[in-house]
């Protein structure tokens, strides 16, 4: 139809009526009278006068008399003309009144109903006055006109003239809904005329008071969008369309038997015969310009018209505005809500498949019909608030499934957060979107998956600038990225005990929108524990039933939701984006409907996974490598700080370069290899309590140099303490004095390695650790070392090392103190698990080196031909032991030297003496002393004491083991080289029938 003008025109009082008819003209009579006068007066005349010229006269009369009757004959036919001219004239003017009138009347008809094109162009605001329907308009055509013209037909003009005013040309057609239309054709015109009228229904009807019902399929989906789903409190509308099952069997309820409140019907068949019964007009489309209205009751013939057809895309578009209208009206409500939605028994909205620009789904219902929800163009974030038993993971979980229902894994993925234990999401845990449910039952695996959304935006970042889109909705089909959605449930929770993840939330938010990263955010109270720049981008709103008002207001801008009673869960107020909160109620995800959502994606491949799994709790050697997974490129330089080698250099193809371990970076979706370069690091030390692997890490770098360099490479501080004090020597001095130190000392147990020892040597040896640490260095030795605490080193020895591995401890107190993240801490940690640079690690289990074979110490002998000097607390046993391997054994007695020289004299010729005494004997033969200490071999056999009695060098002695029968040797040929040359004292075994 023809968009029309409906600006009224100025009304015309002054009533119409026919202009009369011109009479007839009335023959004139022959003028006889006027014929005689002359003659008489001639003849009088003639009498008088006797001239005969008087009589000419006389023929006059008659000559006048026939001039006067044609005269008077012409003056009628004059004035007939004049007659008719002027009715002529006045019929023009009458026409044009007429059509002036039907003018008129014509706008006020479309005033009062306007086409159905008129209201979809939004040229008219809805007309809501009461819940029945009003006339609708089925097209344009002829009407019986209301005007009236005085005056009585005198002939077939004027005959005319009232049958051209009682008609009105392009006038409304109009027909009554509550007696019922019917619409019979094609089936696409039939269902274009229907929508037309139906569409009128819906303008005249306020939502609430007449409900509209309509069949299931995608050519009424747009009807589903109008205000006047629920409700219906005074009349309904019902649409039957030819194809249901039940479109004969509904008269009974249309005339109110049964019926609570009246119901009309407005059908669509393709031809009478398919209409329900009792159709009071039915309209027959034969084509896009003409169809004929047939009324079943009363007199009217058929007429034709040219019908009203809006398009379904027209109606889709003017059923949302509708919709809109009617919640800023604020007309509707929750009254006619039902009391439970399976999920099942909403229409999803019509997409193409796999359209990345929309993720409409129905979700629900409100007084304006179908409740639908997208995160896309309504978002691109959602906060959603309820009380405990308000129905919050209900709603959740049924938004989720319609999603899952409506898009491909491909296209959606779900990354879920459940701090109420995970039970929520399990019904849908099997689905091929769930990328993952993280739960407080598991924190480090929460915070793992939250901190990894960082590393996923940068991923869709870099997918986006790959093929030079600026938003997700952009890329080719073929391109895979899907949408991901994440879903927080007790949100405040979650903050509560990872603070840190609020900055991470808060990028999403900022950032998510054109990457395709949506959050739906739940939680009793979001007012106060979502910031502010996060709710900001959250244009959906919706509060389920909340205890205080402050808290409705803030997430919807209204108190409604706190008027909702407990007893209606999934009763809420919701704000779809476009700023008018609205009352709803949520749908509900049946077990048969969850089930057949987790058949029908069974076969769908799995959505990408954000985040990586943990950290395995072994890693073999051979393992390393396959387990480095980079799920994005990522700057060579980055990685290469992170791995701890060389810019641009692999991991194992540097001579200094050990990998220890393998690195959790979840900020950036990948896994590093853990190695330490000592040339660029410096020395390594282990920390962890007993039982956490320190051994096994200190073996692990002490094999990969060993393959390396060889053996000679690796010393490794272990075995009796003798040979551990010989070690570290034999170490410090290669240092200092320009040898060939090794490339590796390996020290387990650093902090409790000299524990026990003498006080002179436990200062001298940890003296010679950190000379090690602090020179050798720069020889091209490092150190590892192992250690439980810090603190327990000695200032110089902890600051020496350049790099620390943390692995477990019992606590995370016990971590802090020794200088680890708290937040890296995790409670069962396996043996090698720790933190490397400030990230998780879990090292690689070495099988260990076997242990080093110590060397034996060699046996005290008795040399015949030298004079021995033996100190010993206990003198007169070692003689007892000594006398087998002695000719001559003098025991210092206090007699003094006479007592001697007589031992000597005494003993056997040519044995060279062996002199035992204690400490205090040999200092009060302090002359003997004085003779033999040159010449004699010194066996000092007890503690420092006794070493100090005869050895004047304060050089400390090689450490001795702690209860092993050992001594020292001085000047012995072992010892000094040529025989009588002194050395440097040895360590002996001292024979072990002293331990008797």
């Amino acid at each position: 139809m023809d968009r029309l003008d409906l600006a009224s025109p100025h009304p015309i009082d002054l009533p119409l009526a026919l202009p009369p008819v011109p009479p007839e003209a009335t023959r004139a009579g022959f003028p006889l009278l006027a014929t005689l006068a002359p003659v008489v007066g001639a003849l009088g005349l003639w009498a008088v006068t006797g001239s005969m010229f008087a009589l000419v006269f006389a023929a006059l009369g008659p000559v006048v008399a026939i001039a006067s009757l044609f005269d008077s004959r012409r003056q009628a036919r004059r004035q007939r003309r004049r007659a008719e001219l002027e009715r002529t004239r006045r019929l023009d003017a009458l026409h044009a009144a007429i059509d002036e009138r039907h003018e008129y009347e014509r706008h006020a008809a479309w005033r009062r109903s306007p086409p159905p094109r008129h209201l979809v162009d939004g040229d008219a605001a809805p007309s809501w006055n009461d819940g029945r329907p009003g006339p609708v308009v089925l097209g344009r055509g002829s009407a019986s006109s209301t005007l009236r013209i005085d005056g009585s037909p005198a002939d077939d003009v004027d005959r005319a003239v009232l049958e051209h005013a009682a008609l009105l040309a392009d006038a409304p057609v109009t027909a009554d809904p509550e007696a019922g239309i019917g619409f019979v054709g094609t089936l696409h015109l039939a269902s274009a005329a229907a929508r037309a009228a139906l569409l009128q229904v819906a303008h005249h009807g306020v939502p609430g008071a007449l409900a509209i019902e309509v069949p299931a399929g995608e050519h009424w989906a747009w009807a589903r969008r109008l205000p006047h789903h629920g409700g219906g409190s005074q009349w309904r509308v019902r649409v039957v369309d030819a194809a249901s099952p039940h479109a004969r069997h509904v008269t009974a309820e249309r005339v109110g038997v049964g019926a609570s409140v009246p119901v009309s019907i407005i059908a669509v068949g393709a031809d009478a015969a398919s209409l329900p019964p009792g159709i009071e007009t039915v309209v027959a489309i034969e084509g896009p310009g003409l169809a004929i209205v047939r009324r079943r009751t009363g007199a009217a013939a058929d007429r034709s018209i040219v019908p009203g057809l809006i398009g379904s895309s027209e109606a889709l578009a003017w059923a949302g505005d509708l919709a809109t209208a009617a919640k800023r009206a604020g007309v509707g409500g929750a009254h006619g809500l039902p009391r439970r939605v399976p999920l099942d028994s909403l229409e999803p909205p019509v997409a193409p498949a796999g359209n990345r620009a929309t993720l409409a789904v129905a979700v629900g219902v409100t007084s304006f019909g179908t409740l639908e929800l997208d995160l896309v163009r309504g978002g691109p974030h959602a906060l959603v608030a309820g009380t405990t038993g308000s129905g919050k993971s209900e709603f959740l979980l049924a938004w989720l499934t319609a999603l899952a229902r409506a898009h491909r894994p491909d296209r959606v993925s779900f990354l879920l957060v459940d701090f109420k234990g995970g039970a929520a999401f399990e019904p849908i845990r099997s689905l091929p979107h769930v990328a993952g449910i993280v739960t407080d039952l598991d924190e480090a695996e929460a915070e793992r998956a939250v901190l990894s959304l960082r590393a996923e935006l940068r991923h869709r970042e870099s997918v986006l600038a790959a093929v030079g889109a600026r938003d997700i909705a952009d890329l080719a089909p073929e391109v895979s990225l899907a949408r991901l959605v994440i879903v927080v449930d007790e949100f405040q929770a979650m903050i509560e005990r990872f603070p840190g993840l609020g900055a991470v939330i808060g990028d999403i938010a900022a950032r998510g929108r054109s990457l395709g990263v949506h959050l739906v955010l739940a939680s009793q109270r979001p007012n106060g524990v979502v910031r502010e720049q996060v709710t900001a981008n959250c244009a959906i709103r919706v509060s389920l039933r909340v205890m205080q008002r402050s808290d409705s207001v803030a997430v919807v801008g209204t108190d409604a939701a706190a008027s909702i009673p407990p007893d209606a869960p999934g009763r809420g107020v919701i704000d779809p984006g476009d700023g008018c909160p609205v009352p709803f109620h949520s749908a509900v995800a049946e077990p048969a409907l969850l089930a057949a959502t987790r058949a029908m994606t069974a076969t769908m491949p799995r959505a990408r996974r954000p985040w990586l799994d943990p950290l395995p709790h072994r890693i073999a050697p051979d393992e390393l490598d396959r387990l480095v997974t980079l799920s994005q490129p990522v700057p060579a330089s980055t990685q290469d700080q992170m791995l701890g080698r060389p810019h641009g250099e692999p991991h194992g193809g540097s001579s200094g370069c050990v990998a220890l371990g393998l690195v959790d970076e979840p900020e950036l979706q990948r896994r590093a290899i853990a190695s330490w370069t000592p040339d660029d690091d410096g020395h390594l030390l282990v920390l962890g309590a007993p039982g956490s692997g320190r051994s096994t890490a200190l073996s692990l770098v002490a094999r990969a140099i060993t393959e390396r360099h060889g053996p000679a490479a690796v010393v490794r501080l272990e075995g009796p303490r003798s040979a551990v004090w010989d070690t570290i020597q034999a170490v410090l001095v290669a240092v200092r004095r320009g040898g060939e130190p090794p490339r590796l000392l390996v020290i387990d147990d650093l902090d409790s390695r000299f524990r026990g020892w003498p006080d002179e040597y436990r200062q001298a040896a940890s003296e010679a650790v950190a000379a090690v640490l602090r020179e050798g260095r720069s020889r091209g030795l490092a150190v590892v070392a192992s250690a439980a605490q810090p603190h327990s080193l000695g200032p110089g020895v902890r600051e020496s090392f350049g790099e620390v591995v943390r692995l477990r401890y019992p606590s995370r107190s016990d971590l802090v103190q020794a200088g680890g993240a708290g937040e890296l801490w995790r409670a069962g940690d396996p043996p090698g698990a720790g933190q490397w640079r400030g990230r998780r690690v879990q090292l690689v289990d070495d099988v260990g080196l076997p242990p080093a074979v110590p060397q034996p110490v060699p046996p005290l002998t008795i040399d015949p031909a030298r004079v021995h000097a033996v100190v010993t607390p206990t003198p007169r046993a070692a003689a007892e032991v000594l006398a087998a391997h002695a000719s001559t054994v003098i025991v210092l007695a206090p007699g003094g030297e006479a007592a001697i020289h007589a031992a000597l004299a005494a003993a056997p010729h040519g044995g060279r003496p062996v002199f035992i005494g204690d400490a205090d004997a040999w200092a009060m033969n302090w002359s003997l002393a004085s003779a033999i200490r040159e010449e004699a071999v010194i066996v000092a056999q007890g503690g420092s004491a006794e070493y100090r009695a005869l050895v004047r060098d304060r050089t400390l002695p090689p450490l001795l083991d702690d209860g092993a029968p050992q001594c020292w040797v001085v000047g012995a040929a072992s010892a000094a080289g040529p025989a009588g040359a002194a050395g440097p004292a040895v360590r002996a075994t001292w024979p072990v029938a002293l331990g008797n």
